[in-house]
């Protein structure tokens, strides 16, 4: 009898050892690529608060694409980096902005130049200024790279940088459609500048210049956008909700700022 108890012990043993673990609950938040770096900083947060919640952060769809995916059901929650336009207010969703990205002017590192004024930047990007001679560098010519103008930081420098929505970018400025291609050909092509988020930039071999003294990071740097989730309220709740709710919390702010960014006062 004691071995018979001894074995069904054992069997029980053996069960539990090699049951499959819980499956963990997971929150993806579907739509831009801008502000990746951040939400991931904010998700890994909230991690640690919350152990058994995976947060994940899928390849871009576009803001637009974030949009159409939640508001169909598809997903519970989705990022955007911008507000919801009236066309698609029909999709009954709400929106809370969790950080803004400053649009970083950015560099190849051999580029010899810390700093622009608003009006050099703006001529570069037409075509006035083609040599960095002209701007205190070495002499060499600039190779201008922009971004589709679908693009959200493009659209936040035609919206919020002095000058930058008066101009048409020189037509030999190399286009790229999508946020790894920009910084990709950034780091690669000597004497190159170009734009983007500033939670990218700061983790890439860029350098971020200084725009009439003043760096991404400062609250009066001339062009800075907004991050948003979207939802359905019918989905706001458990770890949905309490994910929204600690993106806009203190205790997401450190997160925020370690990744480039700024909180939403």
């Amino acid at each position: 009898m004691f071995g018979a108890v001894f074995s069904g012990i054992l069997a029980l043993a053996v069960m539990v050892a090699f049951a499959p673990a819980a499956a963990a609950e997971e929150i993806t938040i579907v739509g831009t690529g801008d502000g990746t770096v951040i939400l991931k900083s904010i998700g890994d947060a909230f991690k640690l608060q919350n152990p058994d919640v995976e947060v994940n952060i899928p390849k871009s769809i576009g803001s637009g694409g974030g949009v159409k995916a939640v508001g169909s059901d598809k997903y519970l929650l989705g990022r955007v980096a911008r507000n919801i336009k009236d066309k698609e207010k029909h999709f009954g969703l709400s929106y809370v902005p969790y950080a803004k990205i400053p649009v970083s002017i950015i560099v190849n590192e051999s580029v010899n130049v810390d700093g622009l004024t608003s009006r050099q930047v703006v001529d570069i990007f037409s075509g006035k200024i083609t040599n960095w001679s002209e701007v205190g560098g070495k002499d060499a010519k600039i190779r201008v790279v922009r971004r589709e103008d679908g693009d959200s930081s493009l659209k936040v420098l035609k919206k919020s940088f002095p000058g930058f929505k008066d101009i048409t970018i020189t037509e030999s400025a190399k286009t790229a459609t999508s946020t790894p291609e920009n910084f990709e050909i950034i780091e690669k092509k000597p004497y190159t500048i170009g734009f983007g988020p500033n939670d990218v930039a700061v983790h890439s071999s860029v350098k971020c210049l200084k725009i009439d003294g003043k760096g991404p990071m400062d609250s009066e740097y001339p062009s800075i956008g907004t991050m948003g989730l979207i939802f359905k309220d019918a989905n706001r709740r458990g770890y949905i909700d309490g994910f929204i709710n600690f993106s806009t919390s203190e205790a997401a702010h450190n997160a925020i700022r370690s990744a480039g960014g700024l909180p939403v006062n």
